[in-house]
């Protein structure tokens, strides 16, 4: 790619890992970094410092979670006041009833909650419900959004060389080649379509009369960049799912918490059957919930649906999240607020300076999360997103990362804002961009 700055130590523990961690990554993601993957000794505030002493002003918060930062003080001080008085007991603790309260006050979909560690989980858990609660066994699944890596979801995700997904009107399903493993009989309880097209969900009801038990659809696709909902697609979706007796099941894993204390169902005023999600809830330590109304969630509380988990609502867990909830929720959201604002200005000024240098960006989001990526033309959906080669981003990623700023490793272009990011951060990352597109607009990109 061209004259990288080079992170020796981090290279050595990498090749070091390899040997006896597969991938030497812990999450698949993380192995596609370039030059390869940092290692990194602690990170503080909006910013990582890695092996060989770099610091870098983080964007890419633990891939969304840390919405407070690295080391949230109110957080961290929850935690250590819990670890003192134990981490799990096989019994249920005060704090899962605070917790739930905090939720189903926050998210407009929730009555009943539940909880689980990962976004995986949650949706298998929401599944799972959805099937009880209809009937039927089959969900609308849509083209580039990620609902985790179980089996019965991993499919026409992110597309490999060759692979056929017909086209938009009669889109194929796709296990691609880089999931050995996954049996070809997932996709009989699927319905695979584009995202962003209301025609195709209709068609779908029509086409499989009283068998749809669910869509399941990110309310902002964030796993192909982001890319926001049509005008009126959220609403069509809603009222697509209630006509034919289906759930509508908002996946916020990214979006919860982000943008709005309840979520994209608050930002939209589009409220789902259910709901999972909110990879911030935990501010970066690992716990996930899920809920819906008294009805809906009468089938897991009469222990019809399982939902298991030794793990599940456990203290730790339990502690940081409501630390998180309540510090998002002081001043009426004065930290969310501030985050959106802060993302935005980015865009904005972002998007000036690659105008300043000659360089077509497309910037897209809804602000406390956003996308920067290389293409010329709108973004709708997956086949969008990847209908052209994104070697520019890897650069652009490249260079800013020898430049001291941090942001996601794959072309999904993410950037997340948190209440770390100090107005000197933004200063100093915009300067930065700037620079960085100078030294695009001379290699000719």
């Amino acid at each position: 790619m061209g004259n990288w700055k080079t992170y020796p130590k981090s290279q050595q523990m990498y090749e070091e890992a390899k040997k006896v961690f597969a991938m030497g990554v812990g999450s698949q993601v993380q192995s596609f970094s370039r030059p390869h993957p940092l290692y990194i000794t602690r990170g503080n505030g909006s910013k990582l410092y890695d092996v060989d002493g770099n610091e870098f002003i983080d964007y890419l918060l633990n891939y969304g979670p840390l919405i407070l930062g690295h080391c949230p003080a109110a957080v961290h001080d929850a935690v250590r006041d819990q670890l003192n008085k134990g981490t799990a007991f096989g019994e249920p603790h005060p704090l899962q009833i605070e917790l739930a309260k905090l939720l189903v006050e926050a998210v407009p979909s929730f009555q009943v909650v539940n909880f689980n560690n990962t976004g995986s989980e949650a949706v298998q858990a929401v599944l799972r419900l959805a099937r009880a609660v209809t009937g039927r066994t089959k969900f609308i699944k849509f083209e580039g959004h990620y609902h985790g890596w179980m089996d019965n979801v991993f499919f026409s995700f992110h597309p490999d060389q060759g692979e056929d997904f017909g086209t938009r009107e009669n889109p194929k399903p796709v296990i691609h080649n880089y999931s050995k493993g996954v049996a070809h009989n997932v996709l009989d309880n699927v319905v695979v379509l584009p995202w962003n097209n209301l025609e195709g969900v209709e068609q779908a009801f029509r086409g499989h009369k009283n068998e749809i038990a669910a869509i399941l659809t990110e309310p902002i696709m964030s796993n192909c960049g982001i890319i926001m909902p049509r005008p009126g697609y959220l609403e069509g979706l809603r009222n697509l799912a209630s006509h034919h007796g289906a759930m509508l099941i908002f996946d916020e894993t990214i979006t919860g918490l982000r943008g709005a204390l309840g979520g994209a169902q608050e930002l939209f005023g589009v409220i789902p059957d259910i709901t999972c999600g909110f990879k911030a809830l935990g501010g970066g330590f690992p716990i996930f919930a899920y809920g819906a109304s008294r009805e809906i969630m009468q089938i897991v509380s009469n222990r019809q649906a399982v939902h298991a988990g030794t793990f599940n609502a456990n203290a730790i867990g339990c502690a940081a999240a409501v630390a998180v909830l309540k510090e998002l929720a002081k001043d009426n959201c004065a930290i969310l607020r501030r985050i959106n604002s802060v993302g935005k200005h980015m865009m904005a000024e972002i998007g000036k300076l690659a105008k300043k240098h000659g360089i077509t960006v497309r910037i897209q989001g809804p602000g406390s999360v956003f996308c920067v990526s290389f293409h010329e033309h709108e973004i709708w959906d997956m086949r969008d997103a990847f209908d052209q080669d994104n070697e520019h981003y890897f650069i652009f990623r490249q260079l800013l990362l020898d430049h001291g700023i941090h942001i996601f490793p794959t072309e999904k272009g993410l950037w997340y804002i948190s209440a770390a990011h100090t107005d000197q951060d933004v200063e100093t990352t915009l300067a930065t961009v700037d620079k960085v597109f100078g030294i695009m607009q001379g290699m000719g990109r």
